[in-house]
């Protein structure tokens, strides 16, 4: 099961977002989360940490329960990080999502655990993003017949001109853009489908959760999702959905 979160964290909204996935990752009334931050330095690493204890603390988890996995593009997430702690629950944070591309998706042996322990992943922003099978990792200027021209405010680009995609961890087949509403990054989607660099993708809002559960996307939380595909005459389109079970036409196509 799947739980990718669009970013933010209104209080009020943690319960249907976050508290989602803490209830799919608690067997037999105990959950032990292994929270998995990235960054450039370790005190950076510490505070991130800080931060997003705080959220899941709040759910409430008492802090024996969840567990720092600190890593960098120097020293990736490996499946030994999680056999230490045996976790029932996997939750990716965050921040710049090369970064996170780089420290979770170069090298996916890790993701072997989670099939073979058969729990839970959930991400919020970033470690939303980096579930797709082809990353969205930023960008705010796309080319057309030789002409570049801006697609987005240059604040979202995560540090990177062009729009870029690179291999992600590959739980869903299509690509996830986060913050959707409140940074606008649904038009980077939306160019990286016309142009064709990723097939479909869903655009997240924050404070809002698409959960995946086999084939099967519910959302939850207090914003939108879009979806963003093309169709058979080869024109974009876009269908917006609020909390509820989606359409059947938007169901996960795992092949």
């Amino acid at each position: 099961m799947l739980f990718l979160h669009g970013g933010g964290d209104a209080p009020q909204a943690r319960r249907d977002t976050f508290g989602r996935f803490v209830e799919a990752a608690t067997i037999d009334e105990s959950c032990r989360v292994a929270l998995v931050v990235a960054e450039n330095t370790e005190a950076q690493a510490r505070a991130s940490f800080e931060e997003y204890r705080a959220i899941f603390a709040a759910l409430p988890l008492a802090p024996s329960d969840i567990h720092p996995v600190l890593i960098s593009a120097e020293q990736p997430l490996a499946r030994a990080h999680l056999e230490r702690i045996q976790p029932t629950g996997v939750f990716v944070c965050g921040g710049n999502t090369p970064l996170y591309q780089q420290a979770l998706c170069r090298d996916t042996a890790w993701l072997a655990y989670l099939q073979m322990a058969k729990i839970p992943y959930g991400g919020t922003s970033t470690g939303a993003a980096i579930a797709a099978r082809t990353a969205i990792v930023g960008g705010w200027q796309a080319t057309r017949a030789g002409t570049t021209r801006a697609i987005l405010f240059q604040g979202a680009s995560e540090g990177l001109d062009p729009l870029t995609v690179r291999d992600g961890l590959g739980l869903v087949p299509f690509a996830v853009e986060i913050h959707a509403s409140q940074m606008g990054t649904l038009t980077r989607l939306l160019h990286a489908v016309e142009l064709g660099f990723v097939p479909e993708g869903w655009a997240i809002d924050e404070n809002t959760l698409l959960q995946i559960d086999a084939a099967t996307i519910n959302i939850y939380g207090q914003g939108h999702a879009y979806r963003v595909w093309r169709s058979q005459d080869q024109s974009v389109r876009v269908t917006v959905h609020t909390a509820g079970q989606l359409p059947n036409d938007a169901q996960v196509d795992s092949s």
